[in-house]
């Protein structure tokens, strides 16, 4: 008797990919398929070396045997597992094979390519194992080696396995398809053992990989008649951006708002402005933005009284951006248009307050449906089609407890201070050597470990050299620092210090002895 994989701890593998991710760099974290398709090929055995990788067949070889979908969409055949994404017909050679010549070996050095009468010719660098580990699993204090169980469940999900199979003989598989030294193995991936009824199901017993494949994958959810919107490049995400699709999952499962949550200067305004820009059509027409503050109301939100010599009373009622963007909101149900609402430092008002009904009637389970207004008494209700994203800052301790009624009717996603994401605008700045980058990087974690709850990355943005850096440590990083530390002398005495010493390293300019 045999047995095969479970197609529901397929499904759950495809979860703790996406996990994986969000632990490691996510953009580092894209390059551990191209990796393995190398290593596939032999290349990891004994690194130095050379081994055949042409990117037709090997890659394509690669990508149809682990990541095909048969299910007759031949524009986007294939799925990545890191982004939970549809890839396109000619992924294996636009984006997994440049990732590696570009990245792997280009910037990382982690291996070299060269042209043959063969084709291409790949030599893994001996310590290639450590430069994955550095550039991809290392976030901070942490280290988050890849799931050997789970991409062994992805990858021999259409196998037959003996019947006393368990964990370990996937492992043995994976090692088996993919041979590594030891050493490598141990620095870039983990193996934690599952019980086999978890895992395996009868052979006989039928498993349709493909759906359960298809209900975690994430789809580009935004307006259906969407128009590409023309925007600054900054402002155009990337589909595989994880905050956009960590958003569309939500949205796909139906939400109430998203809050995306972080300390100051990780970029949850700009990240809020970009994902409404991607899901509607028109953003000056289908995007409203309001920002909250302590005297903020609700007659400053959803309606409120302002003068009017006609009126007896010599006031009138008038809609305020609330219900502005719900009337917007609903003119474009009909075409399936998607309407948003960014509500900038959400918590900086008073939610009971500025919300009033509506902390009922914005939840999921209560759109569409009627209620009265109070102040002009009209019957009113919100849009499903009405997409409310916030940010908050939830460390700001000049702002009062945020209300739990308030805090369980949105989704939160965090979005943390990113040491990949300094190194990016630095290298954008083309003023750095990559040996002053990595030092920066460094740096940037010793911040977060001295400064409570951490600095956000955009301090690094448009900082072109040393000269630069220096006016942004003294006139923003340090007064920030210096806020959040408050009384904690000491640990501000070790940043600056901590700083200078970087400063002196840039410049060249040896410690005294």
């Amino acid at each position: 008797m045999t047995k095969k994989i479970r197609a529901d701890r397929v499904a759950s593998a495809l979860n703790n990919m996406a996990g994986w991710r969000g632990k490691a760099k996510s953009q580092g974290a894209t390059h551990l398929f191209p990796m393995l398709a190398l290593i596939e090929r032999g290349a990891g055995n004994l690194p130095g070396t050379a081994t055949v990788m042409n990117e037709t067949p090997h890659e394509f070889d690669f990508w149809n045997k682990y990541f095909r979908l048969e299910d007759g969409n031949e524009a986007k055949p294939y799925y990545n597992p890191v982004t939970l994404r549809r890839a396109e017909a000619g992924f294996p050679h636009s984006n997994s094979a440049t990732i590696r010549k570009n990245t792997f070996a280009g910037k990382w050095n982690a291996a070299t390519r060269r042209i043959t009468d063969n084709g291409e010719e790949w030599i893994l660098a001996d310590d290639y194992a450590d430069i994955f580990r550095d550039k991809v699993l290392t976030k901070g204090p942490d280290v988050a080696r890849a799931p050997t169980l789970d991409i062994a469940v992805l990858f021999f999900r259409d196998r037959e396995f003996p019947d006393d199979a368990d964990a370990r003989t996937l492992e043995t598989a994976f090692r088996s398809a993919f041979p590594q030294r030891d050493e490598d193995y141990e620095k870039l991936f983990v193996f934690h053992p599952e019980d086999p009824d978890k895992i395996f199901i009868e052979a006989s017993e039928h498993q349709d990989y493909y759906a359960a494949i298809q209900q975690v994958l994430v789809n580009d959810v935004k307006s259906s008649s969407a128009i590409p919107v023309v925007a600054p490049d900054s402002l155009v995400m990337d589909l595989d951006d994880p905050i956009l699709v960590q958003v569309q999952k939500l949205l796909g499962l139906g939400t109430s708002g998203i809050i995306l949550t972080g300390v100051p200067g990780t970029g949850k305004s700009y990240y809020a402005k970009r994902i409404g820009k991607h899901l509607v059509v028109d953003s000056e027409q289908d995007m409203f933005r309001v920002q909250f503050h302590p005297s903020y109301g609700y007659e400053d939100f959803v309606e409120g009284y302002r003068p009017d010599e006609i009126a007896q009373s010599g006031f009138k009622v008038v809609d305020k951006i609330f219900l502005i963007a719900c009337l917007r909101a609903k003119e474009l149900a009909p075409e399936k248009q998607l309407v948003v609402l960014i509500i900038d430092e959400i918590n900086r008002g008073d939610p009971a307050r500025i919300f009033g009904e509506l902390l009922t009637y914005i939840e999921r389970n209560y759109r569409g449906e009627k209620f009265i207004l109070p102040f002009s008494g009209k019957q009113f209700s919100v849009p499903e089609n009405l997409v409310i994203i916030g940010t908050m800052n939830p460390y700001d301790r000049s702002v009062a407890q945020v209300d739990a009624a308030f805090v369980r009717r949105f989704d939160h996603i965090e979005i943390p201070p990113s040491r990949e994401v300094v190194e990016s605008l630095l290298e954008a700045g083309g003023g750095f050597t990559q040996g002053q980058i990595l030092e920066i990087g460094k740096w940037f974690d010793v911040i977060q470990r001295i400064v409570p709850f951490g600095i956000g990355h955009s301090f690094f943005s448009d900082i072109k050299n040393v000269d630069h850096l220096k006016l942004v440590w003294e006139y923003r990083i340090q007064p920030s620092a210096v806020h959040a530390i408050e009384l904690n002398d000491g640990a501000m005495d070790d940043l600056a210090a901590s700083f200078h010493a970087l400063v002196r390293r840039l410049e060249g300019v040896a410690d005294h002895a």
